[in-house]
């Protein structure tokens, strides 16, 4: 509980920043994007054969609709809390390294199992916060959006929860990176080549029709016009996702219990 309270108090400052930064970014743009496209619907015949719509899993009756725009800007939101994920596990792990306090934590009584799940609740308890807050705020944006207020409000959280859980799986990913190269200094263009590697994988699963690749982007396991139709999550992603998570998470809890420290002389 000692180092959760420690990391929840480090990650206070980045965890309101990001959290007001998604709001805003949503609250201002999904009005507007309903406005310009359902009104008018500006631009839609030049995009029909886009691919791009196609590889984030949205087709063009989708896209035309509220909750089809809401999806779209959700999925930049979820590729920056994909970054944002990997970067901040990543980091958690590596800074002990950078400013040399390694041994000053491993020297104190607790274990490095403690250590490690304290690490990781306390970005998860980040993660969930801002999603919660993009969650309300999503919602107040499309009530405000739209004329009647019809929307689906199951399949809005849906939408609005994978932000959470591909930000999970990241952290998790980037906890395991972390501490099988604990020396990595620059730690961002890492985070965003990772995932952009993912987002190119799964786009190209989905343009040339191999669904296998998908299991390697998180990010694509969200198909928005199946939530938006069905109003589920495919359940054979949403088990990949748990299980992705999970072993990343014991992978790098038993390398991180038996690695050896380099101390500080």
């Amino acid at each position: 509980m000692v180092i959760f309270k420690f990391e929840m108090k480090q990650l206070k400052k980045s965890i309101i920043i990001w959290s007001l930064a998604l709001s805003f970014a949503i609250f201002f743009m999904l009005p507007v994007y309903i406005k310009m496209i359902t009104n008018g619907g500006y631009g839609m015949k030049s995009i029909t054969d886009n691919a791009f719509f196609e590889s984030i899993g949205l087709n063009m009756e989708i896209l035309s609709t509220p909750m089809g725009i809401y999806y779209f800007l959700t999925f930049f939101i979820m590729f920056a809390c994909a970054i944002n994920g990997f970067n901040t596990g990543l980091n958690i792990m590596t800074k002990e390294y950078k400013q040399n306090s390694a041994d000053f934590l491993m020297t104190k009584p607790w274990s490095r199992g403690n250590v490690y799940v304290s690490k990781f609740s306390a970005l998860a308890m980040g993660a969930i916060i801002t999603g919660v807050v993009y969650t309300v705020m999503s919602y107040v944006s499309m009530y405000r959006g739209t004329t009647d207020s019809s929307f689906n409000i199951k399949t809005l959280i849906l939408i609005a929860v994978s932000i959470t859980l591909v930000q999970l799986l990241f952290l998790a990913f980037g906890m395991l990176i972390g501490t099988i190269f604990p020396k990595i200094r620059a730690t961002l263009p890492i985070s965003t080549g990772v995932v952009f590697i993912s987002y190119a994988t799964g786009s190209m699963s989905r343009i040339v029709g191999i669904n296998f690749l998908r299991y390697f982007s998180p990010l694509h396991y969200f198909n928005g016009s199946a939530i938006i139709t069905t109003a589920s999550y495919e359940l054979k992603y949403i088990v990949a996702l748990i299980i992705l998570t999970l072993l990343f998470l014991a992978v790098g809890y038993q390398i991180f219990y038996k690695k050896d420290i380099a101390l500080v002389s």
